[in-house]
């Protein structure tokens, strides 16, 4: 039986940038964490393969990655193995925290030096704040992992304090009255069915690689309101759905990000920005800071948790970030809250996995990534879900960046077969200055009725298409030789393009459109779609009809990006149809 309460050590054999291997005597288990002692440092790394040794029968070898910077590490560098695999701490004050791909909080360790150097840490959660526990059990009921044993006020949060997901059947002997607790003392102790006592805390360590479980795994079909009006017609998300947002640099992901976690109606927003460069990283630090929750006016962090790994730190880190981040989500979904996951970038997560594959020397797949990506982005994805049990859900929004906005390629392909949304960012919408650059002919969507039925989106994406081949027409053939009805249809899509797919996220009103104001423009925009126009031609010839069509159009448009901009009250936003209505009739309707 393996023996790991005594210290186990080993010696670096080879070293090859993030990977490392080590002799070792004692045992050693698959997944473990390590400690590599470089220089008075202690840089922590997990176990990836454990190997006979061909020149010594009574040691071993073992392969590691390594989430620091190696430089200054050597040969015969002591390794010392911790017996526990990486994971996370859960408690109250993961909200409003922001940590590197470790959990170690960067606030706390700036405190320590300007810049990050490799083997610094400080503790995941703080220490020293004081929370208000109220127990809910007693002494002598029967508790399991995942059971609730009290709570504790986490700002908005009703925070529940849970028995560790690994425990089985106990009793509690003891637990404390009500009273202020920090993260570091006792609130109660339980004894499992063999005898053995368990001291709980409010917060526990939950291994990041084995997904916390479903009470009840549901069908996510309750559409989420993300406030972005071209996903919430034609590509909504459900609670507890996975979304696959792919998209060329400069295509305005970050932008589109900041929406989802300002409008997007969720309890709980979890970020992990994923081998990020740098420069990026510091912004989404400092703008998500100062974002402000326009449902409660406070600073949006209250109910965000960070996680910020560059592509300046080794790219283990950028692996260990997506999956703490995951359980973190899973933690709050668990406690009951509608949880939206972003992780920017999932391109950088797999490229991670293609470096340690090579220096594995592991088979190669299609440019190079791992044989098996699918099946690791498909169990990445899977662990987002709705659970019926707990009434909680994790939404999980994966953002893409293949080379070149190339969705052919292994990550964008793999993401598209594990999620059930597909939100395409185009980059001549991007170019054309078309936000958000989600492409509406290039989408799929799980939620069969999201906030407007299915034969209206139908109806709404036939005109697009209709538009758009008529565009291409115009481009080759030129404008004569279309049909003055074809003309009419091509102006109908444009202007849902330009009124209803395009939004300003930086105006205030036009930011964010939610259900009820969704209704209103839905039904503008199927009146438009629906009924014919009879533009009046008199003595005018087809050149100068088209002319006046176009003009009519352009001050429609023009009247409707303005109610974007300015309706709130009822009755303004009442104006939309009716004006949509007079047009069609060529009733004056500017009011």
């Amino acid at each position: 039986m393996n023996d790991i309460s005594k210290k186990r050590t080993g010696n670096l054999i080879s070293i090859q940038d993030s990977l490392v291997k080590a002799r070792f005597f004692d045992d050693v288990i698959m997944g473990e964490t390590a400690e590599i002692s470089v220089d008075g440092k202690f840089l922590q790394a997990e176990v990836l393969q454990i190997l006979p040794d061909p020149k010594n029968a009574d040691a071993g070898i073992v392969e590691m990655q390594v989430f620091e910077d190696l430089t200054g590490a050597k040969i015969g560098d002591e390794v010392v193995f911790k017996g526990t695999p990486l994971s996370v701490l859960l408690g109250p004050g993961l909200l409003t925290s922001v940590w590197d791909g470790l959990q170690n909080p960067l606030y706390k360790l700036s405190e320590q030096d300007a810049y990050l150097t490799p083997g610094m840490n400080a503790p995941a959660l703080d220490e020293e704040a004081i929370w208000d526990f109220t127990p809910i059990v007693k002494v002598g009921d029967a508790v399991a992992g995942g059971d609730v044993i009290g709570t504790v006020p986490e700002g908005k949060v009703d925070h529940k304090i849970l028995v560790p997901f690994s425990f089985g059947p106990c009793k509690v002997e003891s637990i404390i009255e009500k009273s202020s607790v920090n993260i570091t003392q006792q609130v109660a102790i339980v004894v499992d069915e063999q005898g053995n006592k368990h001291e709980l805390k409010l917060a526990f360590r939950q291994p990041v690689k084995s997904p916390i479980p479903f009470k009840e795994r549901a069908i996510p079909t309750k559409p989420i309101s993300t406030g972005v009006r071209v996903i919430d017609l034609l590509a909504p998300v459900g609670y507890g759905g996975t979304v696959g947002n792919p998209g060329p640099f400069g295509a305005g992901k970050t932008v589109l990000q900041h929406s989802l976690c300002k409008y997007a109606v969720a309890d709980i927003i979890v970020m992990a920005a994923c081998g990020e460069r740098a420069g990026e990283a510091v912004e989404v630090f400092k703008e998500f800071a100062e974002l402000e929750d326009p449902t409660t006016g406070e600073s949006l962090m209250k109910r965000m948790c960070i996680f910020g790994n560059t592509s300046s730190m080794p790219v283990a880190a950028r692996e260990a970030s997506v999956f703490i981040a995951l359980t973190v989500g899973e933690y709050y979904r668990y406690q009951g809250k509608k949880v939206v996951m972003l992780a920017d970038s999932t391109s950088r997560w797999a490229q991670a996995l293609r470096e340690r594959s090579g220096r594995q020397g592991d088979i190669p797949g299609p440019e190079a990534f791992p044989m098996d990506i699918p099946d690791q982005i498909k169990g990445m994805y899977q662990r987002a879900g709705e659970d019926l049990g707990t009434g909680g859900s994790l939404t999980f929004i994966g953002t893409v960046s293949p080379a070149g906005g190339n969705f052919q390629e292994p990550v964008t392909q793999a993401t598209m077969d594990a999620t059930g949304g597909f939100w395409g960012l185009s980059q001549d919408r991007a170019d054309a200055k078309k936000y958000p650059a989600i492409d509406p002919l290039v989408y799929t969507t799980s939620v069969y009725d999201g906030f407007i039925s299915w034969k209206d989106r139908q109806k709404m994406l036939t005109t697009l298409n209709e538009a758009n081949d008529i565009d291409q027409t115009i481009s080759t053939i030129g404008l004569k030789k279309v049909p003055v009805s074809n003309y009419i249809q091509y102006q109908k899509g444009l202007t849902i393009d330009f009124c209803v797919m395009q939004q300003d996220a930086f105006e205030k009103t036009d930011a964010c459109t939610r259900p009820e104001r969704l209704e209103i423009i839905n039904q503008a925009t199927q009146n438009l779609i629906d009924n014919t126009i009879d533009f009046q031609a008199g003595d005018l010839d087809d050149e100068q009809l088209k002319e006046l069509i176009k003009h009519k159009f352009d001050e429609l448009r023009q009247w409707w990006r303005d109610w974007n901009y300015s309706a709130k009250t009822e009755e303004e936003l009442a104006k939309l149809p009716k004006a949509v209505d007079k047009f069609i009739l060529q009733e004056e309707y500017a009011v």
